[in-house]
């Protein structure tokens, strides 16, 4: 089959997706968890996309690769770095009723030289080697985050206000734990 277009776009990637659609057992999500995850979308070992997003923006694209695939088992591998934001994830993408497979992601982030920076990213790279790898079905996760991380997210807010605040441990943990965001945690604090 050739596909002709006078310019790549959305509308190619659409078109491409559909005509291979059909070809696929599973589709399998690869996502290399950190504050920018990078995410890869698999069908038979075959890669379809690739992204790198926010952490916020990953449950979303999900329910889009979700609906374009809405035919298709789709499976989650997620590296096991980065552990608050991968225990968020998990259990976000649980309660959107998939499997998550936990993937020791050692060895999958690629050291890029300079020639290759900005043509991909390692964290791309990294979910592409994700997704690849099969890994242990994971149920919730119990998410209790350390001092230091609790620290960190308190450092954040600091330069988050410009240095005019840190929001307290309470509120700092429940940032850690996702129940809240930074910016509902800096709005609780400058509140009181």
């Amino acid at each position: 089959m050739i596909i002709i277009a006078d310019k790549p776009g959305p509308t190619i990637d659409k078109a491409l997706s559909l005509l291979s659609i059909e070809d696929f057992d599973r589709i399998i999500i690869g996502i290399d968890p950190g504050k920018h995850p990078g995410m890869a979308v698999l069908g038979n070992d075959k890669t379809l996309s690739v992204h790198h997003v926010s952490v916020e923006d990953v449950c979303p694209l999900i329910e889009r690769i979700m609906h374009e695939y809405r035919n298709k088992k789709i499976i989650v591998r997620i590296g096991h770095g980065a552990r608050l934001i991968r225990s968020r994830l998990i259990n976000e993408i649980l309660d959107m009723g998939l499997q998550v497979e936990m993937v020791d992601e050692t060895g999958t982030t690629p050291h890029l030289g300079k020639g290759m920076r900005g043509r991909m990213s390692s964290d791309i790279i990294a979910a592409i080697k994700i997704a690849k790898i099969p890994g242990k079905t994971v149920g919730k996760q119990f998410i209790e985050p350390s001092q230091g991380e609790v620290r960190v997210i308190q450092e954040h807010s600091r330069e988050y206000s410009n240095g005019r605040s840190t929001i307290p441990r309470l509120l700092a943990k429940a940032v850690a734990k996702g129940e809240l965001t930074l910016d509902e945690a800096m709005e609780r604090h400058n509140g009181c």
